[in-house]
């Protein structure tokens, strides 16, 4: 199929309205972040009561694996340039937000937004490309044309974890077998992102009562000694830097003590630290920097050990997933792409990694991620939805 019938498709039966009503459906079922992470009941529900009915009724057959992640296959005719679409089904607590599953329709005008927005928490994050994508599927399933070859919709229980965990599983046991990868992400063409590994940093001392604090060895102590040595690496561990991504960072996240217990000298303090990696670092290397710079310090026993990471990104514009999306974005809306790289971790370094071409592309506005005004543009999610629609039939 030529790019201009392909074309001519998408405008006859991709509809704003359908668009719409998919995003709304989405917001307004809640699937926060919570401590049960990827295995939150809301998040799993969202996919198995929400998203699968959604594509069955378009005649798609999806199928949701051992961890809740839905998968859904659409067999092409070749076996180049497989392509996944990958959305996420979680999205940020809503904390201090004001109606955060209304899925109302607000005047994007006060935003610096043309046209109608969706309010929601989420809205701007995950669930705006997620319907985007959501909507491409459902497309495919109601004008069955012949897809030039296999494409996958994978709709991930992930999307505020910080860990591969999820897309990991999926890889590794839901017999998917892609060539390139849209994850989602920014109207422009994401090329490329910073990794991090999560490093604890566990200081024990000994536990008193603290009307004897001269009988114990306090570990907040040990954790303030331990703070002051790595100023020197706060906030950046070294002096190279990425056109594009700047420096490596380095910066505490969490300090939590132990024992819980009023009136006691803590025999334990836990602190988290947030290493951000470059495309082509070590993480074991950053690791070694912090233990070498803490060194020992009496009378303290303290340990420094990885927890979660995430892969650092970067693909080049030559390559064949970011051509074919710069040719679905100029035919479908008659501009030129852009191009962006992202300072936050994200799951397009695993799939790298695996030897599969991965960027992101949708409708995240990161300016209101994680705010009290969370919403998106629907015109935004209208033209992902539309780029991945062409994508799937002309590649």
């Amino acid at each position: 199929m030529d790019a201009q019938t392909a074309k001519k498709i998408i405008e006859k039966n991709l509809q704003y309205d359908d668009v719409k009503r998919l995003l709304v459906r989405l917001v307004q079922h809640a699937s926060p972040q919570t401590e049960l992470l990827e295995a939150e009941p809301r998040v799993l529900a969202l996919i198995s009561d929400v998203i699968k009915p959604e594509l069955e009724r378009a005649g798609l057959h999806p199928s949701i694996d051992q961890k809740g992640n839905l998968v859904l296959r659409l067999n092409g005719r070749g076996r180049g340039d497989r392509l996944m679409l990958v959305g996420y089904a979680m999205s940020a607590a809503p904390s201090s937000m004001q109606n955060p599953y209304s899925g109302e329709i607000v005047d994007g005008a006060p935003y610096e937004l043309e046209g109608e927005c969706v309010w929601g928490r989420g809205a701007c994050e995950q669930k705006g490309s997620l319907a985007a994508m959501l909507a491409a599927a459902r497309f495919l399933g109601m004008i069955k044309v012949e897809l030039p070859s296999d494409l996958y919709f994978v709709v991930s229980t992930a999307g505020e974890t910080g860990r591969h965990d999820s897309l990991a599983h999926v890889l590794d046991h839901d017999n998917v077998e892609a060539d390139w990868c849209i994850i989602d992400g920014p109207p422009e063409i994401q090329l490329g992102n910073k990794g991090r590994v999560d490093i604890l940093v566990t200081v024990k001392g000994k536990q008193a009562h603290s009307s004897r604090p001269w009988e114990g060895v306090n570990a907040i102590e040990g954790a303030m000694k331990i703070l002051e040595k790595l100023r020197p690496l706060m906030p950046y561990p070294e002096d190279k830097a990425h056109p594009e991504l700047g420096k490596v960072s380095l910066t505490p996240n969490a300090i939590e003590s132990f024992p819980k217990a009023t009136h006691t000298i803590q025999s334990e303090c836990r602190i988290m630290f947030d290493r951000r990696l470059l495309p082509g670092d070590d993480p074991r290397k950053a690791i070694r920097q912090m233990e070498e710079t803490i060194g020992k310090i009496a009378p303290f026993e303290i340990e420094v050990q990885p927890r979660d990471f995430m892969y650092p990104s970067e693909v080049e514009k030559d390559a064949e997933v970011v051509q074919a999306l710069e040719a679905a974005i100029r035919t479908v809306s008659g501009q030129q792409p852009t191009y962006s790289f992202s300072t936050a971790a994200n799951d397009t370094g695993l799939f790298n990694f695996r030897g599969i071409q991965a960027i992101n592309y949708g409708a995240r506005d990161i300016r209101f991620q994680h705010t009290d005004h969370d919403l998106v543009s629907l015109n935004k999610v209208f033209d992902a939805a539309k780029v991945f629609a062409f994508l799937a039939i002309h590649r």
